[in-house]
This record gives C-alpha cells, sequence and structure tokens, in this order.
C-alpha cells in the first residue's frame, strides 16, 4: 500500500469504515507473509522489551521505539526529559533506559498521564511545557538533580509556532553533547512502517515540527527522505517512516558559532 499524496488524498476521502478495514487487511496480510522476527537473545533484556511492545502495539512511533532505546542509552544520560507523554508507549522506552543507566525521567504533559508508569525514578508535570521550562531548573535543585537534559524527547502539539517555541526555552538547557529527538516530522495521511504495515495518519500541522526545525538549523530539510547531516552544529539524523523521527547531536557547546544559540 504505497500512495503517492494524491491517490492516498483520495483513499482517505473514502468513508472511513472502508479506509480502516483496508489498511487492516493489508496488514494482515504483510504480516504473514513476514512471518514472526525472533528475538535476539544477545541484546540486553531492556532492548528485547522495547522490541517486544514495537511489535504487539503497531502504532505512529511503534518502528522508532529501538531507536529512541539506542539514541538515548549512547548518550549515557543522567536526565531524559519527555514532552509529551499520551499512551506512555515512549515512557516506556525511558524506564528501560533509567533501569540500565541510573537516569532520572521526567514528563511533562497538559493532560493527566499519571498513569502511564509506576517507574521509581519516573517523574511527571501536568503542564504547558513551554511555560513550564521555565520552572525547571528549580523543579530540579528541590529534587536535588542537575538541571541539564541529557535526551529531550518531543512529541507534543506539532504546531509550527508551539514547536518554535519550544525550541526556545528548551533546546538552551540541553547538556553540551545531548540530544534532542522528535517525533512527527513526517507527517502523511498514511504512514509506513518498516515491516511494511501501514497506518491511519494525519496532515494537522503536517509540517510544522520541521519547518521549527529548518528554521532553527538555518536550512531546508527533505523529511521523504532518509538523512544523516551536519547542520548548525548538530549532527541530524532523519528516519521519514512511521511519522517521522528526527534527532538533533549536539557537537557545538551552547553560544560557539554554528550552536543552537
Amino acid at each position: 500500500m504505497t500512495m503517492g499524496g494524491r491517490w492516498a488524498g483520495r483513499f482517505r476521502a473514502l468513508p472511513d469504515v472502508i479506509v480502516r478495514r483496508a489498511v487492516a487487511a493489508w496488514n494482515r496480510a504483510v504480516t504473514r507473509l513476514r512471518g514472526a522476527e525472533p528475538p535476539d537473545p544477545h541484546e540486553p533484556a531492556g532492548l528485547r522489551e522495547v522490541r517486544a511492545r514495537a511489535r504487539a502495539r503497531r502504532t505512529d512511533i511503534s518502528r522508532h521505539l529501538p531507536t529512541l532505546y539506542l539514541e538515548a542509552v549512547a548518550a549515557s544520560p543522567r536526565l531524559i526529559v519527555e514532552l509529551g507523554t499520551r499512551g506512555g508507549d515512549s515512557t516506556f522506552v525511558w524506564e528501560r533506559v533509567a533501569a540500565l543507566t541510573g537516569a532520572t525521567v521526567l514528563s511533562v504533559d497538559v493532560d493527566d498521564c499519571s498513569h502511564v508508569s509506576s517507574f521509581p525514578g519516573w517523574h511527571f508535570v501536568r503542564s504547558d511545557d513551554v511555560a513550564f521550562a521555565a520552572a525547571f531548573p528549580d523543579w530540579c535543585r528541590e529534587r536535588g538533580i542537575e538541571p541539564r537534559v541529557d535526551v529531550l524527547f518531543v512529541d507534543t502539539s506539532h504546531a509550527l509556532e508551539h514547536t518554535r517555541a519550544e525550541l526556545a526555552a528548551w533546546l538552551p538547557l540541553l547538556a553540551p553533547r545531548g540530544r534532542a529527538i522528535f517525533h512527527d516530522t513526517n507527517m502523511r495521511a498514511f504512514y509506513r512502517r518498516g515491516d511494511g504495515t501501514v497506518g491511519l495518519g494525519s496532515t494537522v500541522n503536517a509540517r510544522g515540527v520541521m519547518e521549527a526545525l529548518e528554521e532553527r538549523l538555518g536550512r531546508p530539510l527533505d523529511e521523504r527522505r532518509p538523512l544523516h547531516l551536519l547542520a548548525g552544529g548538530w549532527v541530524v539524523r532523519h528516519d521519514p517512516l512511521c511519522s517521522g523521527l528526527t534527532v538533533l547531536e549536539r557537537v557545538s557547546p551552547p553560544g560557539k558559532a554554528g550552536a543552537d544559540g
């Protein structure tokens, strides 16, 4: 089920029940053809659990869950901050990273997501994430936590102005070699996962996140293609599948030329 934008739009305009049945039938056929992927016994238990969740819960972020784990572990984090929690798929990953690295995990959401985790090193704050950024240093100091974010994950409104505000508020709080990870950087009417299955996407605020990143990095980005490049003091890695995931790994300290400013 690979369609260009015009045909995807026409298909998406069909009655919702027809579209959902067609997607479900396609995914069943693909799953039967591919078969089950056996777990790798050499991987850490946490990563195996993440991969199992990604296989069991086909969502608009499921393909990226192992990537989140590997990117976060590579950062050797002491503090992981998640902006946007929703059903807790990404939180599930951060729990397992924290269990391995000893990191503290903080989730911020405008909705009450306090039920999604019982991990002892997890904290939840119900707030607008931009508004909370101003209180974040004091929040950390009150709990004996250094207010420096090693891994920042952003999956919120996807609106351009809101994402601009998030970048302005949170990137200065990132550690000198921290990583900022953004979901929904390639939003389409349909999204495709790496295993060939598809899902129903959204085109609301379709380029909001990517446009804000382009402004921050000072260059255009083609979200339809895999990217691995250097821009604006960041190594940029982008996976276009599953609504898109973009990783910014800082290579220039804040305040230096090419940094986030």
